[in-house]
């Protein structure tokens, strides 16, 4: 199985979960949490220039546009592009949704102030590639934003992917803060600021332990 075959099978999962994916999903049902904790995470009141990677059904990007941001969002799963145009047509939303998987995305270097990934990197196979990419997009002393989980402590509530594409994930199971932390250091950004803790409760069932990370560009 190739790489491309891989992104085609992850492409393809999330397209067909698509038109159900909101019924369920953290950010719906928990927005003004998920906003008053992203806006804090963003640290700017001034508008931005967000892009934000693997959109999904614009969970980030909504609320960077609501926020006052322009946004960009990318992600490869028509499907879940499709629910995110109409959550921010439905909004009255300005956010510019394009269909590039986070590889492919052609995304000029120093270009944003600002780059989210949330719950993106667990389905990577190549989860550092997409952090150093961030660190591309940024101008120096922009700021990432990261959100992900360790999803193996409630598998029973997780997406999950077939057999043979989530052996090709090394994140597949999830990953830690301190996993987090050690990768933005990696991918050659500053110290990492926690936000989690704006959370009266783990956000997602099972009280998944999750975490909300900000680190600026060097």
């Amino acid at each position: 199985m190739t790489a491309s075959d891989v992104q085609h099978a992850v492409t393809g999962y999330w397209t067909a979960r698509a038109p159900k994916f909101d019924g369920a999903a953290s950010h719906v049902a928990q927005s003004a949490i998920w906003q008053n904790v992203l806006e804090a995470a963003f640290a700017t009141e001034r508008p931005a220039d967000v892009v934000d990677l693997g959109t999904g059904t614009g969970a980030c990007a909504l609320v960077a546009a609501a926020l006052g941001h322009r946004v960009r969002a990318y992600d490869g799963a028509e499907g879940m592009l499709a629910v995110a145009r109409a959550a921010a047509q439905a909004q009255g939303l300005a956010v510019e949704f394009i269909a590039e998987t986070l590889q492919d995305a052609a995304i000029a270097p120093g270009s944003a102030d600002i780059v989210t990934l949330r719950n993106v990197l667990w389905t990577l196979e190549q989860p550092m590639a997409a952090l150093r990419k961030a660190h591309a997009i940024l101008h120096p002393g922009g700021r990432v934003v990261v959100s992900d989980g360790l999803w193996s402590v409630a598998s029973q509530y997780r997406s999950t992917y077939p057999a043979d594409i989530a052996a090709r994930l090394p994140l597949h199971d999830g990953l830690t803060e301190d996993k987090a932390r050690q990768m933005l250091d990696e991918a050659g950004f500053g110290p990492a600021i926690s936000w989690q803790h704006l959370f009266p409760a783990s956000p997602y069932p099972g009280d998944v332990p999750m975490f909300v990370l900000s680190a600026v560009r060097a």
